[in-house]
């Protein structure tokens, strides 16, 4: 493995607080800024650029050690940053394997972290294995280990580093873990939210697909706009889980708790088990967006990323407009954002890569 040093580059941008309301009271802490809400109002740590061949970042997570991944779409690769946003800064770069990571880690569009040793990917394709083939829709999320020694290691028949895969979920693009090896996926080829379970995971780079089931929540319908993020947040304290309904302008809540079973649907995989999930409670945020991407929940707000505009708006779970920043990065730019373990939102341009934002 080739760890690459990395100087840190700090824009010159000055950080406001103690700003007021119009109320005179003070504004409470966040992780946008108290400031005008331009970009000039908070701070801006440059992490990782083009002159680092990022290219095409499209989502990133943070394991739990604290090291930074990014979902790199152009190639499949996937950059791994040690001690982020800190003078000992250094990235490494990893793919599963050509042949791999052309169905793996195709249009990666989104990742999910368990807070321990895996983590979920997702990506926007129908299975072309990056345009050489026609698309059969064999598309799903895929498990991975957080383990260096494995993740884009270990190859052992051919079929690179991953624990596992489902084949339901074509042009995917959002994905929340939930519990165990269970996770939620926004499905852009039938415009669902679907519960995920991959059960039994079949062990590095093998292909046994059989034992995986997945609930396919018929409401509320959701809306993939082509080239854009959709991404998912679970609220694991209450259960709901929050979908960025990028085509439909809005931001919308499920109670993954409720509803009940419908009926049985056709698997790509021999085995598995798919069914209709049907009455299922839930409701709209807000519908205030021109086209919703990227989440993040942190204190009982809803940090929301608005792809179309470059605007990031931080939210109560009742919808009401906390504050906005806009991030100058301007419409069809601004992907993933993340809550780090310093509790700071990082984010991604699009052109110019991954940054922090220092309040």
């Amino acid at each position: 493995m080739v760890r690459c040093c990395l100087p840190l580059l700090a824009l010159a941008l000055a950080a406001c607080v103690g700003a007021e309301e119009d109320t005179g009271e003070p504004v409470a802490d966040s992780l946008i800024g108290t400031g005008d809400g331009t970009p000039a109002s908070v701070g801006w740590e440059y992490i990782l650029g083009p002159d680092e061949n990022l290219d095409d970042p499209r989502d990133l997570g943070f394991d739990a050690a604290g090291d930074l991944w990014i979902a790199n779409r152009e190639d499949d690769r996937t950059f791994i940053v040690f001690d982020p946003g800190t003078p000992d800064q250094e990235y490494d770069r990893r793919k599963d394997g050509d042949a791999a990571a052309n169905h793996f880690m195709e249009e990666v569009s989104a990742f999910s972290f368990d807070g321990d040793a895996q983590f979920g990917s997702c990506g926007e394709s129908n299975n072309t294995y990056n345009d050489q083939m026609r698309g059969n829709d064999y598309m799903g999320p895929v498990l991975w280990s957080t383990d260096l020694n494995v993740f884009g290691v270990e190859n052992p028949i051919g079929l690179g580093s991953h624990l596992d895969m489902t084949h339901e979920t074509p042009f995917c693009v959002g994905i929340a873990w939930d519990m165990a090896n269970v996770y939620w996926v926004f499905d852009g080829n039938k415009g669902n939210l679907v519960r995920n379970d991959f059960a039994r995971d079949h062990g590095i780079g093998q292909d046994e697909h059989f034992d995986h089931v997945l609930h396919r929540f018929t409401e509320p319908e959701v809306e993939r706009v082509e080239e854009a993020p959709g991404h998912l947040v679970l609220d694991h304290a209450t259960n709901r889980l929050y979908a960025a309904d990028t085509g439909n302008g809005r931001v919308v809540w499920l109670d993954t708790t409720s509803g009940q079973e419908g009926d049985s649907l056709r698997t790509n995989d021999p085995g598995a088990i798919e069914l209709s999930w049907e009455g299922a409670e839930w409701g709209e945020v807000s519908t205030d967006f021109e086209a919703p991407g990227a989440l993040a929940l942190h204190d009982g707000h809803l940090y929301v990323g608005d792809w179309g505009t470059g605007v990031i708006t931080e939210l109560a779970l009742d919808g009401t407009v906390i504050r906005t920043l806009d991030t100058g990065f301007g419409p069809e730019a601004l992907y993933g954002i993340e809550v780090g373990p310093d509790d700071k939102l990082w984010v991604i341009d699009n052109a110019t890569g991954v940054y922090r934002i220092d309040p």
